[in-house]
C-alpha cells in the first residue's frame, strides 16, 4: 500500500512507503526530512498537515507504540503575523505562500467571473487563513447527516466531539453587557479542556448592540447561545484566538506545536504526494494511504472512470461520486461608510502587546441568522418548493443514476427546513472594515463597516475534478454558483431585510452612505429587484465553506465514503474533512468530525 511522492525542494523524484494502515488528510509533529520518513516503519501515514490531520495525527500519536506519518505540501509558518494576529484576518487570502489560490472555472451564471477559491498551504492548512469563526450548525442540520444513511452520525453523537475539541474562555463582560452584546454561553454546551481555544471578543461595539437592537425590533431575537443546537437569531460569536497569547488558536499552534516532542509523530514539509497506489488484499479489496481531496482520488484510480480514461489513467475503483455534490455557500455584500473615528494604528500595535485592542480579535464581530419567517420566504412557499425540485439540473440531471438519487434525498431534506421556523436560511455577518469584494477598491481615507449576506443552503451543486494527468496541475473546480434561482433569491431577500435595519432606528442614526451596492442600485422602484440580481451575480464569492466532494452516504446514493469513512471498495482508505459531509450547515467542524472518526474507526 505505497504512496508516490514528489519532495519539492529536495528535488527528488518519488519515494514509496507501506504503512500497515491507511488513515487521510492533515497533520504534523516532528519536523524530518524525508529520508528520515523513508526510514520509520509507519502504522499511520497522513496526507496534508491541515486542519484535521493534525488533530488525527494528535490524537493517533498518543499511542506510543503507533508510529504516525504525516506529509505537507506546504511549509511551516509559527511566526507569520499574517496568520498569528486575528486583526490581520484576510491579508494570508491570495498569498501564495500560505494559500493554494485556486480560481474556480469560469462561471457562467455569474458574468462568466473566476472565483477565487482559498484553501490553506501549510501545516494548519486552512485553519491557519480562515477568518476565526467558532460556529457550529444546527441540530436540524447535524441529525440530516443520519437521515442520509449514517447511523450514529447525530447531533447528540457530535456534540461530545464540539466540546473535546475546544477550550472555551470565561465570558469576562458585565452581565448588563453580556445580555446587550447577546453572549452568554450555557456551560453545558461548550468544551473546558480542548485543544482550540474559543473565546468573546475582548471589546465591544456600540455598533453591534445597535444592530442587534434594531435587529429585535423588527422581529429577530437575541439569542445569547447559539451553539445549543438552536441558532437564529443574533449574537455575538465566538472565535478561534487564545485570549492569554491574543494569536489565532489553529491547527499547527495547538495540535502539531504542543506535541511535537513526541518521537513517534513525523512530519515532512514540502513533500507533495502524487498518486495512492492500490494493491489487492487477499479477501480482494483494496489496500492504500489516505487522501484529502477528489484529485488525489482521482489521480490514484478511484473516481468517475470516464474522467480517468478521458486523462488516460487506470480505473481502479469505479465511484461516481468522487469529486461531485461539491456545495459552496456564495454570500453577497453590503458595504457603509459609519460615522466612527479610527483608532490610529500605532495605538492598536500598543495596545496588542498586552492582548488588546482590535488587533487581538477577529474584524467579525456581531451576525444575525435568520429563518424563512424573517425573510418573508413562509409566504412564498410554492414557490421554493418548484426552485428545489429544479435543482441544477445542468449538473445532477446528466449525471449517474447514484449520484440523482443522493441529491434528490438532500433536496427533499431541504424543503422541509424552509418550513422550520427555528432553523436559518440566511445569515448577516457584521465586519468592522471594507470587506474583500470583487470591487470596488476601497476608497483612500475612507473608514468602512461591511454587512455579508449569505444563504445558508445552496441548492446549486459543482464538482471538482482533474484536468490533466499531471499531479501539480491544479483541479478543475466548478461550484456552478447560482444555478438555481433560489440561491439567487435568498440572497435578494437578505439584502431587504438588511436594508429593513439600516432604514430602522436606531441603526440608521449612525449610517452615513451606502457605498456598496450605490443608493441608485436600491432605489425602491419597479426595477429594484432586477438591479439586485445584477448586482449580486457580480459581487458573489465564496465564504470557503466547500463541502461534499467526497460525500458520505450509502453507495447507491453517489457515496464516496461509508458512515467510518472508509472509502468503497477499499480497506484502510479514509477520507477526513468536510470533503465527506453531504449537505452543508453553518461552518465546516473539521476537528469534531475528526474526533467522530478517531471513535468509530480506531476506538
Amino acid at each position: 500500500m505505497p504512496c508516490s511522492v514528489r519532495y519539492l525542494q529536495d528535488g527528488l523524484d518519488s519515494f514509496y512507503y507501506q504503512p500497515s494502515v491507511l488513515v487521510a488528510y492533515l497533520v504534523i509533529m516532528p519536523i524530518v526530512s524525508i529520508e528520515k520518513l523513508q526510514e520509520t516503519p509507519l502504522d499511520y501515514l497522513i496526507i496534508g498537515g491541515g486542519t484535521c490531520g493534525l488533530t488525527l495525527a494528535a490524537r493517533l500519536s498518543e499511542d506510543q507504540n503507533a508510529n504516525v506519518g504525516v506529509i505537507e505540501a506546504g511549509g511551516y509558518h509559527p511566526e507569520a503575523e499574517g496568520i498569528n494576529v486575528p486583526g490581520y484576518m484576510g491579508r494570508t487570502v491570495g498569498h501564495r505562500t500560505y494559500d493554494w489560490s485556486f480560481l474556480s472555472v469560469p462561471q457562467k451564471h455569474v458574468a462568466g467571473l473566476q472565483i477565487r477559491q482559498p484553501r490553506g498551504k501549510g501545516l494548519g492548512g486552512s485553519s491557519a487563513i480562515n477568518f476565526l469563526g467558532m460556529l457550529r450548525p444546527s441540530k436540524e442540520e447535524i441529525d440530516a447527516l443520519k437521515t442520509l444513511g449514517n447511523p450514529g452520525w447525530n447531533w447528540d453523537s457530535m456534540l461530545e466531539y464540539f466540546k473535546k475539541s475546544e477550550t472555551t474562555a470565561p465570558v469576562e463582560y458585565l452581565p448588563a453587557d453580556a445580555a446587550r452584546y447577546s453572549a452568554g454561553p450555557d456551560p453545558h454546551f461548550h468544551g473546558t479542556s480542548g485543544a482550540i481555544k474559543k473565546s468573546f471578543p475582548s471589546f465591544l461595539m456600540d455598533v453591534n448592540s445597535l444592530f442587534f437592537d434594531t435587529a429585535e425590533a423588527l422581529g429577530v431575537h437575541r439569542n445569547a447561545d447559539m451553539y445549543n443546537g438552536s441558532n437564529t437569531g443574533s449574537m455575538t460569536p465566538m472565535q478561534s484566538v487564545d485570549v492569554k497569547t491574543g494569536r489565532r488558536s489553529y491547527a499547527a499552534s495547538e495540535h502539531y506545536a504542543r506535541n511535537a516532542g513526541r518521537p513517534n509523530l513525523l512530519v515532512a514539509i514540502n513533500a507533495q504526494v502524487i498518486k495512492v497506489l492500490l494493491q489487492l488484499s487477499e479477501n480482494g479489496s483494496r489496500r492504500a494511504t489516505g487522501v484529502e481531496t477528489p484529485q488525489l482520488l482521482e489521480l490514484s484510480g478511484i473516481g468517475n472512470k470516464t474522467i480517468l480514461n478521458a486523462h488516460e489513467i487506470e480505473s481502479i475503483i469505479h465511484l461516481p461520486g468522487v469529486g461531485e455534490n461539491l456545495l459552496e455557500i456564495d454570500p453577497a455584500y453590503e458595504t457603509l461608510d459609519i460615522l466612527r473615528d479610527p483608532e490610529v494604528m500605532q495605538q492598536q500595535l500598543d495596545l496588542y502587546k498586552e492582548n488588546k485592542g482590535y488587533l487581538a480579535n477577529a474584524s467579525w464581530s456581531g451576525c444575525a441568522f435568520l429563518s424563512s419567517q424573517h425573510l418573508g420566504i413562509k409566504h412564498n412557499e410554492d414557490i421554493w418548493h418548484k426552485f428545489v425540485d429544479h435543482f441544477s439540473p445542468e449538473k445532477i440531471n446528466a449525471a449517474d443514476l447514484t449520484l440523482r438519487n443522493g441529491a434528490q434525498k438532500q433536496y427533499e431534506i431541504q424543503k422541509t427546513w424552509t418550513e422550520d421556523d427555528n432553523l436559518s436560511q440566511a445569515e448577516i455577518v457584521i465586519q468592522m472594515k471594507h470587506h474583500i469584494l470583487q470591487f470596488p477598491l476601497p476608497a483612500p481615507g475612507k473608514h468602512y463597516t461591511t454587512f455579508v449576506n449569505v444563504g445558508m443552503h445552496p441548492l446549486s451543486r459543482g464538482t471538482v475534478h482533474i484536468c490533466s494527468s499531471d499531479p501539480l496541475v491544479a483541479p478543475a473546480i466548478d461550484p456552478n454558483y447560482l444555478s438555481n434561482e433560489a440561491d439567487v433569491d435568498i440572497p435578494i431577500e437578505t439584502f431587504n431585510f438588511t436594508n429593513k435595519i439600516l432604514k430602522t432606528s436606531p441603526f440608521k442614526d449612525i449610517v452615513r452612505s451606502y457605498v456598496v451596492p450605490s443608493e441608485e442600485v436600491l432605489k425602491p422602484d419597479a426595477g429594484l429587484r432586477d438591479r439586485m440580481r445584477d448586482f449580486i451575480k457580480q459581487s458573489c464569492a465564496p465564504v470557503f465553506h466547500p463541502v461534499g466532494t467526497a460525500a458520505m452516504l450509502p453507495l447507491a446514493d453517489g457515496g464516496v465514503v461509508d458512515s467510518a469513512l472508509k472509502v468503497y471498495g477499499t480497506d484502510n482508505l479514509r477520507v477526513v474533512g468536510s470533503h465527506f459531509v453531504a449537505s452543508d450547515g453553518k461552518s465546516a467542524a473539521d476537528a469534531p468530525h475528526t474526533g467522530r472518526l478517531i471513535h468509530t474507526a480506531f476506538g
